[in-house]
């Protein structure tokens, strides 16, 4: 038995039901809609509102974090957002390391080492590293510090940012990594 194909009256009256929901979609007022003969909403206020939650608790923390903190796109590694504690640990203002790279603060005998870490993270071989290297700070002169980072990938598993808490390292600390 084969269904008969709706008339344009019932095609039109579909259309004037649904012509809310679309207007609802478009208004991003609704996140989905689901279901045939019935229609659930979810709504996107909940949603919201436990983004804007999440969002301040990680702003917070950043923020008043007693180690440096920063994020950087992939796969240039320009920072993104940075802390406080880091720009005194590099010795920088936030407007200038937002032009700056991770790699590109990184002294020179150490940047293979680094870039050898990264590479590791890129190939997901794994999600995080933790490194002891030196910096150059705005003022020419070298600093050691423990890098402790984390990939965020995408849906494809492409990294797309990096995150790193850095903490300067203690005299006994800087004579291993020299």
């Amino acid at each position: 038995m084969s269904k008969s194909r709706p008339t344009y009256q019932d095609l039109e009256k579909r259309l004037a039901a649904a012509e809310p929901i679309v207007d609802a979609l478009k208004n991003h007022e609704v996140d989905a809609v689901v279901g045939e003969e019935k229609i659930a909403f979810l709504l996107l206020r909940e949603v919201r509102e436990a983004l804007v939650t999440s969002e301040a608790a990680f702003r917070a923390m950043f923020d008043l974090s007693a180690v440096g903190m920063l994020q950087a796109d992939s796969p240039a590694f320009r920072f993104t957002r940075v802390n406080q504690k880091f720009c005194d640990i590099a010795g920088y203002s936030a407007e200038e390391l937002l032009t700056k790279t991770y790699i590109g603060l990184t002294h020179p005998q150490d940047r293979q080492r680094d870039m050898d870490a990264l590479a590791k993270v890129l190939l997901a071989k794994t999600n995080s590293w933790s490194i002891d290297k030196r910096c150059v700070r705005k003022n020419g002169s070298v600093i050691s510090v423990r890098v402790d980072g984390a990939a965020l990938r995408d849906v494809a598993g492409r990294v797309v940012r990096i995150l790193a808490m850095i903490s300067e390292l203690k005299q006994s600390q800087k004579e291993m990594i020299l």
